[in-house]
């Protein structure tokens, strides 16, 4: 299984993936707001998105798992 994990605290402001998307190293997956600043959250890693594990609003902790690809 591999992950995507959120690289700070923060707010989860918008999701630009769903589940059965590909995607490749440097793939824009989401959107989080961390220190008044909008971050672009990429994948790391290719694969699968096989499931999505917070939503649009949420907040997130450091090294949370954010989606997990296949």
């Amino acid at each position: 299984m591999k992950e995507i994990l959120c690289p700070m605290p923060g707010k989860i402001i918008e999701i630009t993936v769903k589940p059965g998307d590909q995607v490749a190293v440097d793939t824009q997956v989401m959107i989080h707001e961390a220190m008044k600043m909008e971050n672009s959250i990429v994948a790391g890693i290719e694969g699968t998105v096989s499931e999505i594990r917070v939503a649009q609003g949420d907040v997130v902790e450091t090294d949370q798992v954010l989606i997990v690809l296949q």
